[in-house]
């Protein structure tokens, strides 16, 4: 198996498969810090998309299913298929970086259970990714590589 391939396993099985990863507890916060004990703050905004767990889940099956299409309709054009993916990483790097913030601290369960409802979605663009030619023929091309793993990675 490709590392790419590899890669793309290891990220199914830690944000979808992992059977009783991460903490249930909620994150703690501390105080403002101000030490002026007034009662009166801010309200707090919209959570961040990391905390945001159906958003999340929604906006990672959409990019695995655009990585789908992309690696469906450039077939095996390599270069092709290398600058497509730099333009979803760089229009994702929000997803891209909440995936990897929850998988760093450990809250894998919450995103697995908000990606359970849309099982389906996720099964059949992983399995599109995980069979398309451009895979089997790119892998060896390092700036294929290097764009897939950034799109896709587990993050260490």
């Amino acid at each position: 198996m490709s590392r790419t391939c590899a890669n793309l396993l290891a990220l199914c099985l830690a944000l979808y498969l992992a059977p009783g990863c991460g903490n249930s507890k909620p994150p703690v916060t501390g105080g403002s810090g101000s030490g002026s004990g007034s009662a009166e703050s801010e309200p707090p905004g919209p959570p961040g998309l990391d905390h945001d767990y159906e958003q999340l889940a929604d906006r990672a099956v959409k990019l695995y299913e655009d990585v789908a299409e992309l690696l469906r309709t450039v077939g095996e054009d390599c270069e092709q298929a290398t600058t497509k993916l730099n333009e979803l990483s760089a229009a994702n790097r929000d997803v891209i970086a909440a995936n990897s913030k929850i998988l760093r601290e450990g809250r894998a369960k919450e995103i697995k259970k908000a990606l359970a409802k849309q099982e389906d979605r996720f099964n059949a663009a992983a399995k599109v990714i995980m069979e398309s030619q451009t895979i089997s023929r790119c892998a060896h091309y390092s700036s294929f590589t290097k764009a897939f793993d950034e799109l896709v990675a587990t993050p260490p």
